[in-house]
């Protein structure tokens, strides 16, 4: 195993942590009666746009990129992609229910999923910036 696969599973359980500790948070926090009553405000709007096109645009990567559609195993050295996929078919899911059920859980699962969709673009930027600087071509 080298240096990067390391660090795309180590990166892999700290997204899978990130959302169980979302989703304890989310069921903490709902339960408190201050929280309820926020639904359809311009706030909750702004946060289900933001999902839903952050989920437009990472799908439209996963399958620009071919990860989607071509000759995917699940031993694929780039499993962080599954990872992406996941969670943000994650967001979707809880963008519908709260659009269906209007509880209070959805909406605090909406920002901590919100706060987890900041950090990876800010690896992803981090990775785009660091990349061309670092990178030199082999020599034979």
């Amino acid at each position: 195993m080298d240096i990067l696969e390391i660090i795309e599973f180590s990166l892999s359980l700290l997204v899978a942590v990130l959302v169980i500790a979302s989703i304890v948070h989310a069921s903490i926090i709902a339960m408190k009666p201050a929280a309820q009553g926020t639904f359809f405000k311009p706030k909750v709007m702004i946060i289900c746009g933001l999902h839903l096109l952050t989920v437009a645009g990472v799908y439209r990567y996963l399958i620009i990129d071919g990860w989607l559609t071509n000759n995917y195993h699940w031993n694929d050295p780039d499993i962080f992609n599954l990872v992406l996929a996941i969670f943000e078919a994650l967001c979707a899911a809880a963008v519908i229910a709260l659009a269906i059920a209007r509880k209070s859980f959805f909406y605090k699962l909406l920002v901590d999923f919100l706060v987890i969709q900041i950090l990876l673009g800010i690896g992803f930027v981090t990775m785009l910036v660091i990349f061309p600087l670092t990178w030199h071509p082999k020599m034979f």
